[in-house]
This record gives structure tokens, sequence and C-alpha cells, in this order.
């Protein structure tokens, strides 16, 4: 079974909203509809279910009811971090007795120009101790900075950068290896990629690439790019 985890957990506090960005609304819309209706509409992605802010669970069922997404089977209690709200995903997958081999594919609310092809080339190349990461090659030239004295240098080439994106796939019994692993607790680790898990624990990771517009909305600067984007969202396909 392919189970979709969308993460909702955020405040939103870089968006100067007064409520979490997802519920703010693209072409009337709310932010996180867009996002849930490619997971909806992809024929791979079985169940979808939704990590949110506590406050606001009663506020997404009826967001999920209005706009029909019938996949959701669940909205889950957030944490205080990505990190911690994906564990609370595993975690509940864990006690409902889902099976090892399930393919959970990990995505954020705000990041509603995925692709099906992005999701689908996930899960295909998802396999039983694979972690399947997202990245956009990167198109431009980097300095780099010395965190001592502020000083600039050249940084490394474009074509050894990849930018660390979203979806992600791996099997719920790898995403419990590497959620459930104290290690990464730290703070350090609460905004890495389970690409950058995976990698730092040596499991093997492949990657799917996307386009650049498969951005995420941070301030309100991304929120105009993506409404533009939505509304031509075919041409870019």
């Amino acid at each position: 079974m392919n189970i979709a985890l969308i993460l909702a957990g955020g405040r939103g506090t870089r968006f100067d909203a007064n409520y979490p960005k997802q519920f703010v609304e693209i072409h009337r819309t709310p932010l996180i509809v867009h996002t849930l209706q490619k997971f909806e509409s992809c024929e791979s992605v079985d169940q979808i279910y939704i990590v949110c802010l506590e406050d606001y669970i009663d506020e997404m069922n009826n967001i999920v009811n209005q706009y029909s997404i019938n996949k959701v089977k669940d909205i889950i209690i957030g944490g205080n971090t990505r990190h911690e709200s994906i564990r609370n995903g595993i975690n509940y997958f864990i006690q409902k007795g889902f099976a090892n081999t399930d393919k959970i594919i990990i995505h954020n609310a705000n990041m509603p120009l995925v692709t099906l092809s992005n999701i689908n080339d996930v899960i295909e190349k998802c396999t039983d101790n694979i972690v399947v990461t997202t990245a956009a090659k990167c198109h431009g030239f980097f300095y780099q900075i010395s965190e001592e004295n502020e000083g600039l240098s050249i940084g490394p080439s474009r074509n050894c950068l990849l930018h660390a994106k979203v979806p992600e796939a791996m099997c719920l019994s790898v995403a419990d290896k590497i959620y459930n692993y104290d290690e990464f607790n730290e703070k350090k680790y609460e905004s890495y990629t389970a690409g950058m898990l995976g990698i730092l624990m040596n499991l093997d990771v492949k990657v799917s690439l996307c386009e650049s517009t498969n951005m995420k909305i941070t301030t309100k600067e991304d929120y105009k790019l993506v409404e533009v984007y939505l509304e031509n969202e075919s041409k870019y396909e």
C-alpha cells in the first residue's frame, strides 16, 4: 500500500500571517487543498494522512470534507518540529499495524506544485531498503561565505549541487529506523530531509529529479510566485 503523509503542522511565523500558511487561500482555495488534490488524483496513492496542529484539526477536517479529499483517512497531531511531526505519523502507522513494506510518501502541505510524475517516480523507485528523495538541479552560480570573517570565496560548481526537495518515499520499516533513531532528536537534525538522514545512516538513497518550480511557500514573495505558477500550471508540466 502507498500512503501519503502530508505535513501541515507549521505555524507559518516567517509568512507573517495571523494563522498557519497552509490555510491561506490561493485562487480562493486553501493552499493545502492544492497539495492534497495532487495526491488525491494520483492513482499510485492509496491513502492520505495529514499531520496537523492540534488546534486546527477541526478546521482541517472541514476542509477535507468540503473539497471531497476522499483518500484522507485520518488527521494526526503534529509535533513541535518537522522531524517530530513525521515521527508522530510514522508511529501512528506502526501502532495501527500497517505493514513494514507499506510505502510512506512524505510531502509538505506548502509545496502544491509537486507533479504527478514526481510522486509516481518516488513510489516506483522505492524498494525494501531504499530511501527515495527528491531534488532539483541548480542553475545559478554560487559564492561561499566564511563563518569566521564573512569573507567571500567562489562556491562549488552547480554541477555538483542539488537542491533538496520533497516528496520522499521509503518503506515503513525504513522510516521507523530513521525517525525513531534517538540521535536524530537533536535540534541540528530537525530540518533534515529523510534523504539526508538516510545518508548519515549509510542507507541506500536514490534521487528523483524534479523541476525547480516545485517550491516551498515560506514567505509572501513565495506565495506570489506559486500563485502565478498554479494559474498556468499546465504550461510547466
